[in-house]
């Protein structure tokens, strides 16, 4: 006689099937048109408004619009996840998202005045560096990877962090707290710091890859 066990695993597999079945018949759209792709797609249209709030010192335009976009960045890997292992399409958008996100926003933040011009060319610098090791990856026939470097992850959360923070400043009576000044300089710091040794690791895999034969 089965056992509950034998039940749950039944059931387990008559899921898998059905999600197998549901996701053949759809094909490329089934994989394209998802739940987690719209969330992602969501925060790119949430983007301007950000923007928006910033430049305007419309304070809880910024505040408001951010939420939104961080809770579809929360929402959006946990639908993924559930929907079975990560698509190329999915990670691509996910990845293209938010580094869109993070830059147009420090170029908002810079153009309104809420950065010094030497803190926007540490995060430009950051920039120019991820967006060049991935476009070499496509100049020399590696389209297909994903530019990775051991500080990369690190350098993209802190900035994320950074980002928030910075749009929490907008609030006028967290603008004029000391202690979150300083905070802000310290933090900043450790971004820069962050940067610069990403970027030097940027061009160290950049040299590297120069050397390596193209892939077929």
């Amino acid at each position: 006689m089965a056992g509950p066990e034998d039940y749950t695993k039944k059931a387990d597999r008559i899921a898998r099937e059905s999600d197998e079945q549901v996701t053949s018949d759809t094909g490329v759209a089934g994989k394209i048109f998802t739940i987690a792709n719209a969330l992602t797609y969501a925060r790119l249209v949430l983007i301007p408004f950000v923007m928006v709030g910033i430049v305007t010192h419309n304070a809880w335009l910024a505040v408001g619009a951010m939420f939104l976009a961080w809770f579809t960045d929360l929402l959006d890997g946990r639908f993924a996840r559930r929907a079975g292992p990560p698509t190329p399409f999915g990670k691509a958008l996910d990845s293209t998202v938010d580094f869109a996100l993070i830059y147009c926003l420090f170029i908002a933040f810079y153009a309104a005045g809420r950065l010094e011009h030497y803190q926007f060319g540490f995060l430009y610098l950051s920039m120019i560096t991820i967006l060049t090791l991935q476009l070499f990856l496509q100049g020399t026939g590696r389209g297909e990877e994903t530019a990775t470097t051991r500080f990369g992850k690190l350098n993209g959360a802190l900035q994320y962090a950074y980002l928030l923070f910075l749009v929490a400043l907008e609030l006028e009576q967290l603008r004029e707290n000391e202690i979150l000044a300083t905070v802000h300089t310290v933090y900043f710091t450790i971004v820069a710091i962050v940067i610069v040794i990403n970027s030097v690791e940027c061009v160290l895999v950049m040299q590297k890859l120069a050397r390596t034969p193209e892939s077929a």
